[in-house]
């Protein structure tokens, strides 16, 4: 992604895009309280620069049998690149890192329940230049991205912007089947999750309306989100660190409790394997980080903490970074 400075108004025209990556320049204008002209002309600005993208995710457990899982393992130096961009290239990937320290590649990955046996043991059992490959299902979210807010906007303002209530994702229930409209659209709103109703009617051959209808009911049922795909440095936060987390058993509630109500949260989970807790922090600074490793008040619970840099985001929501201009 490339480097852009942004104001104070592009940071919360990105915040509001966050909470909808659908809401209309004049929702969110008359949210920030500025004018709808001002505000289409930096979103647009935004969006077209290729700083921020809007992707529809469709959940996959529902649309597609598939479970999480966290891959992460140790690389030869000459090769962490290589296999971390590997990796960012599977069609099953979501997230895709370099970290620093012991762990060198990370991926969130959503293995279909069919092949996960074929897709850990033959199809990613070599990848070129790991040296050691950890498996690790996600048996619960703390915090995904669909619940992330950067914190820049206020609950008044977040609930004008907020048209479709924010509902729990992923949901783990029963399987779905889309019949073909639904499909189209949701294909056409993960390249293009600001495409016109208009334009997606024309492309699937149905009424704006009913357009509308399927799409909101897709939103209201939480089998389809979307996400506002940018560099949280662009926003003041341009610290990315991973912690990998291992507490006594019944302390690991409490520890993902606590972590949930911190603000620089971007992501966490509850994993199996040698750690507990996986948790994905953005932060203003790398004193804000030294705080948080080591004056938080959840330490306490904590029989090891483990942390590692973000060194580079190769695939985030999907979107490989290259494609974000």
């Amino acid at each position: 992604m490339p480097e852009h400075t942004v104001d104070p108004l592009d940071r919360k025209i990105i915040a509001a895009l966050v909470v909808d990556g659908r809401a209309t320049w004049s929702t969110i204008a008359a949210a920030l309280g500025e004018a709808e002209r001002t505000v289409a002309r930096r979103g647009s600005r935004l969006l077209e620069s290729g700083m921020v993208e809007i992707r529809g995710m469709a959940d996959p457990h529902r649309t597609a049998d598939s479970d999480p899982f966290i891959v992460h393992g140790r690389c030869r130096p000459d090769s962490t690149l290589t296999a971390a961009v590997a990796l960012a290239h599977r069609p099953e990937s979501v997230t895709v890192y370099v970290l620093s320290g012991p762990q060198h590649c990370y991926a969130d990955i959503w293995a279909p329940r069919r092949r996960q046996s074929r897709l850990f043991l033959q199809e990613m059992a070599t990848p070129s230049g790991f040296l050691q490959m950890d498996i690790s299902p996600v048996l619960e979210y703390i915090r995904t991205l669909h619940d992330w807010e950067p914190g820049i906007l206020t609950v008044t303002q977040t609930a004008e912007i907020r048209r479709i209530p924010k509902t729990r994702w992923p949901q783990f229930t029963d399987p779905v089947v889309l019949d073909r409209e639904d499909k189209a659209l949701v294909g056409l709103v993960v390249e293009n999750g600001r495409a016109s109703f208009e334009e997606l009617s024309r492309l699937v051959g149905i009424s704006e309306q009913t357009v509308k209808r399927r799409i909101d009911k897709m939103r209201q049922s939480g089998l389809l989100t979307f996400r506002a795909v940018f560099d949280p440095a662009l926003i003041g936060l341009p610290v990315a660190a991973l912690l990998w987390i291992r507490a006594k058993p019944s302390k690991v509630s409490a520890v993902a409790e606590a972590l949930a109500a911190q603000p620089f949260l971007r992501y966490a989970a509850i994993i199996m394997g040698a750690h507990q807790i996986v948790a994905d922090f953005r932060l203003p600074s790398k004193e804000a980080l030294r705080e948080l490793m080591l004056e938080a008040e959840w330490l306490e619970h904590v029989d090891l903490l483990e942390s590692s840099l973000i060194l580079e985001t190769l695939k985030q929501s999907r979107v490989l970074a290259g494609d974000l201009g």
